[in-house]
């Protein structure tokens, strides 16, 4: 389709055609009704005209010779015939120069509109229920929140034979107060909830489905509300940034939600564009190689339907420099200086060491060995194997649980005695010189609660650390990537031996989550009043300019104590930096804090109660290597678009960290939703209540770059009409100088024209007229004009006389004129009639 602009310059170019063509082509007929005899004043102007087309040019004429013609005449000349070429460029090229864009103009205050998404996000969102927000805690017990003390208290209690710790309640007042005390909602108000404010704080993060729930000894029997999961549809195949209810997903090279209940400006004809700060959750993992592939063989058998598949481990160098001492390690204390790759290389490391011990072979390696044989392993490995998918799975090794090994069997007493021939080690210290706890991971399991970062290690898995900024939740697991070698079966018949073989790179990753603040681009085609026309176009960290700038994070804790609740987290004013019972950090992100729900078998799909920033994450997070009954399938195995994504992302550690953080990032967008408009005008009343009463429209405190319709033009295509431009300029100057330094210049073009024109100076020669040569045309041609010119050699070349003039009035001029006309025209058909023979 063409432009306006390429529109124009074949319009231009179809006007510079005709205006050259049709002077041309009445010029043929001018020569061809003119004959060769006419009055003197119809040679002048029959010459004029002719000499004001291109024929003079194509004719080679005398007009246009430069053989004899002085220098000043022929530059002259030349630049004029240039300046007509250039101009000629130039009508043509000038108009390709515009175009027309809708570009963002002057920034302004814009009121703005909520959209619903209309695709099934939309509908499977749920109104905001009228209900305040509900708290529970104490995973397993029945205690009240800190800030609430209503008369609950647990104690142990003898019920046959057995101590368990059971609630009791001191009067008939006594409950279990979901309500968030005032001082905590207010507290995680603080630095959200101003006028135009876009961030999210806690109370703007709700779980997108609800149920109502009711328990006697929970608010005395009164309802209350709590998270429902719902799986929506599968998007980590998109690899793009998409908008549905309630947030912004981007399933790019580092997956997050970001928090916005979108809206957009209103009456805008072309949109615009703007920036808002999102409070935005990414969830991070990091992958390190194990250097074991898992290579699957199968074949098509022909005496049955059944395929018969095996397996082998493929060592790529993953017993090198490798020791039993690898099994030992201290607790990590990164805290909020997370380093997950670290946390992952060194559980690879330890599972590396359980797979040896699996394999039978013998650590560390003799110097000449650097890979061991392909060893063939059952269906046990990580989980079962499928050809064309990709796997998330707890760690387990080879075939079941690890042997016992030997340098650690505590219950032989040559373990540890010198006298050993298997012992690696001296006698086994549980603690390092500086006094820190050694943990020793004899199990799978124990390589996940090391990685995650706990102090100690116990058969119940139990996390015994404190709740806090300094105990970041972190979970760990195995990703069995898709093929990244695949040995293809031939489709052709004489070459088919129903073989296929496939092998699949195994990592161990470590993944926890990040909030922070991110600037985030938006821009409205103002097409429609809807979401689709809302996209975004850049998501970047805000950027701050010294650490007074950075946000105040606040995150609840148990002090030295470990307790079973989720703990609360948020952005907070810098008035409760140091409030009693919370953390707090000034930094650009933090690190989520640990919390019950990350012990698998405590874990569950649907939220415990209505605070889906706390525990809604950190179940997901916890189920993330453990796929429960009911959740979507990721592997790729019934999707060809997912299975493609994952095969390119199988290919090394780095890109194959993407995985388990975009399957996250898909969990947490069918779960959460945001509140938060841009034009939000309220604060969080106590007791805080899930229902957002906001306007439908209002004015955001960021302003709209509106976007307007503008025509913008490439200078380059002006490049000949700056030459024209500029040679009109030069002649200007000359012709204001010639005329300056001589005052009678026109007169004399005047004469120097009239006095060589055909008409004019035929009848001066042939009449030897003693008439006055600067005589104006109107006294010419009234003396001379109807004087009958003939040419004799125009149309005739061989004619005897060149020119004459006929008698002049007389009544036979007409006669004697058709005459010569008649032979002419009889003779040039004689010479053309030969010429044809």
């Amino acid at each position: 389709m063409l432009t306006i602009a390429e529109t124009s310059g074949l319009i231009a170019a179809a006007v510079v055609l005709v205006q050259y063509m049709l002077p041309a082509a009445i010029a043929v007929i001018l020569v061809r009704s003119a004959g060769n005899v006419n009055s003197a004043v119809t040679w002048s102007v029959l010459n004029r005209y002719i000499a004001n087309t291109v024929w003079p040019h194509l004719l080679r004429a005398d007009a246009v010779s430069n053989r004899y013609v002085s220098t000043s005449t022929k530059v002259l000349t030349w630049t004029s015939f240039i300046g007509a070429v250039l101009l000629v460029l130039a009508s043509v090229l000038a108009p390709l120069g515009l175009s027309e864009s809708i570009l963002p103009g002057a920034a302004e205050l814009i009121e703005f509109q909520y959209v619903k998404d209309p695709s099934p996000w939309g509908e499977v969102t749920m109104p905001r229920p009228n209900f305040k927000f509900s708290r529970y805690c104490e995973y397993g017990q029945t205690i009240n929140c800190p800030g609430q003390y209503q008369g609950i208290y647990m104690n142990w209690t003898e019920e046959d034979g057995n101590r368990i710790l059971r609630s009791f309640e001191t009067d008939e007042h006594s409950t279990i107060n979901t309500t968030i005390p005032r001082n905590f909602t207010e507290m995680f108000r603080s630095a959200t909830s101003d006028l135009g404010n876009t961030l999210s704080g806690l109370f703007d993060i709700q779980y997108r489905r609800w149920t109502i729930d009711r328990v006697d000894i929970i608010d005395r029997g009164q309802p209350y509300v709590r998270g429902k999961s719902r799986h929506i549809e599968s998007m980590v195949q998109a690899d793009a940034i998409l908008l549905k209810e309630g947030l912004i997903i981007d399933l790019r090279s580092n997956p997050g939600i970001g928090f916005r209940n979108h809206t957009i400006p209103r009456g805008l004809r072309y949109g615009g564009t703007w920036s808002e700060d999102i409070t935005w959750i990414e969830p991070v993992t990091r992958c390190a190689d194990t250097n074991l592939s898992v290579e699957v063989r199968t074949e098509i058998t022909m005496k049955s339907f059944a395929s018969n598949i095996t397996q082998h481990v493929i060592d790529r160098g993953a017993f090198t420099d490798l020791s039993y001492l690898d099994l030992e390690s201290r607790p990590w204390i990164d805290n909020q200086t997370l380093d997950l790759f670290a946390h992952a290389l060194k559980a690879a490391r330890m599972h590396n060491v359980l797979i040896a011990a699996s394999l039978g072979v013998t650590l560390p390696l003799n110097g000449s060995t650097k890979t061991v044989p392909p060893h063939p392993i059952g269906t046990g490995v990580v989980s079962s194997i499928d050809l064309m998918s990709m796997k998330t799975s707890q760690l387990r090794g080879v075939d079941g649980v690890p042997p016992v090994i030997q340098v650690y069997d505590f219950n032989d007493p040559n373990t540890n005695s010198s006298n050993s021939s298997t012992s690696r080690t001296s006698t086994f210290i549980p603690y390092y010189p500086d006094g820190m706890n050694k943990l020793i991971a004899l199990n799978y399991s124990a390589i996940e609660h090391i990685c995650q970062g706990q102090y100690e290690l116990s058969e119940t898995g139990l996390d015994r650390r404190a709740t806090g900024l300094d105990y970041p939740a972190i979970q760990c697991g195995a990703l069995l990537g898709a093929p990244v070698d695949r040995v293809e079966e031939s489709l052709s018949a004489s070459s088919y031996t129903g073989v296929q073989m496939v092998q699949k790179n195994l990592y161990v990753c470590a993944t926890a989550y990040k909030a922070s603040i991110k600037t985030v681009r938006f821009r409205y085609n103002g097409t429609e009043a809807a979401l689709p026309g809302l996209e975004v176009m850049d998501i970047a960290p805000k950027i701050y300019h010294n650490n007074a700038s950075m946000p105040l994070w606040a995150v609840e804790s148990s002090g030295n104590r470990s307790m079973n609740f989720d703990p609360l987290w948020g952005l907070v004013s810098k008035d409760y930096e140091t409030t009693k019972g919370f953390d707090s950090s000034r930094s650009e992100s933090l690190w989520l804090p640990t919390s019950p729900a990350m012990q698998v078998s405590l874990a569950q799909g649907d939220g415990g109660d209505a605070l889906a920033a706390t525990g809604g994450l950190l179940t997901r997070l916890a189920k993330l290597y453990e796929p429960w009954l009911g959740e979507p399938d990721y592997s790729g195995d019934m999707e060809y678009a997912l299975y493609q994504r994952w095969a390119r992302l199988s290919q090394n550690q780095i890109a194959a960290s993407q995985i388990p953080s975009l399957i996250l990032t898909n969990y947490l967008a069918a779960v959460l939703v945001g509140t938060k408009t841009s034009f939000t005008s309220r604060y969080v009343d106590w007791p805080a209540s899930m229902a957002v009463d906001d306007s439908v429209h209002g004015v955001p405190s960021a302003k709209v770059e509106v976007y307007r319709r503008i025509i913008q033009y490439d200078i380059r295509y002006a490049i000949p009409s700056f030459l024209v431009l500029a040679l009109l300029s030069a002649a200007l100057a000359g012709a204001i100088w010639s005329a300056t330094t001589a005052s009678s210049i026109v007169q004399v073009m005047q004469r120097s024209y009239n006095q060589t024109s055909p008409g004019r100076l035929a009848t001066n020669l042939l009449l030897n007229s003693d008439d006055d040569a600067t005589q104006s045309p109107k006294t010419w041609i009234a003396a001379h004009g109807r004087s009958r010119l003939a040419f004799g050699k125009v149309i005739v070349p061989e004619d005897e006389w060149f020119c004459k003039i006929l008698e002049e009035d007389g009544p036979d001029s007409d006669a004697a004129a058709k005459t010569i006309s008649e032979a002419a025209e009889a003779e040039r058909g004689q010479l053309l009639a030969g010429t044809a023979h």
